[in-house]
């Protein structure tokens, strides 16, 4: 079965998703998820983008990124997810796939959407039993955006 084509818009407002092979906790050492931050930290050097919310669970990460006009998408993550996994391979000593598949990306339509879509992110460690709030958790959005180091990600124009 072929895999259906991305819908893309220019200058659009998606929610990623990415899960590890095999569903393992490959993300569980808080280290990995440092490393996964600060990929996405030096990407922001190469496109234009603006991350408006991100959670990094221990086997997938969710992230609302709203891309700037003439950007693409697809060889931004494409960068983010193979950097990433390629460095996480080095340092494991290991080899092959570190992601289940492509990426998954959801173009949000309205501020409803994207609304509904920041709730869920926020919510996803909570709703996995890993915190009580979504404040506490260090990987989620706010922790993240108080946080001198990854204040950087976020833009709020």
């Amino acid at each position: 079965m072929a895999r259906r084509n991305r819908i893309i818009k220019d200058g659009g407002a998606y929610h990623i998703t990415n899960r590890i092979n095999t569903r393992e906790k490959l993300l569980e050492p808080a280290h990995f998820k440092h490393l996964f931050l600060h990929v996405l930290l030096e990407v922001k050097t190469k496109y234009r983008f603006h991350i408006r919310n991100i959670t990094i669970m221990d086997n997938h990460v969710h992230i609302l990124i709203k891309m700037e006009h003439g950007q693409s998408l697809s060889k931004l993550m494409q960068w983010v997810f193979s950097v990433f996994a390629m460095r996480y391979n080095h340092i494991c000593g290991r080899t092959g796939h570190l992601w289940e598949g492509r990426f998954k990306s959801v173009l949000l339509e309205g501020i409803a959407a994207f609304a509904k879509v920041f709730e869920y992110i926020c919510n996803n460690p909570v709703k996995a039993g890993i915190t009580d709030t979504v404040e506490t958790y260090a990987f989620g959005y706010y922790k993240l955006v108080t946080s001198p180091v990854y204040y950087r990600l976020f833009c709020f124009d």
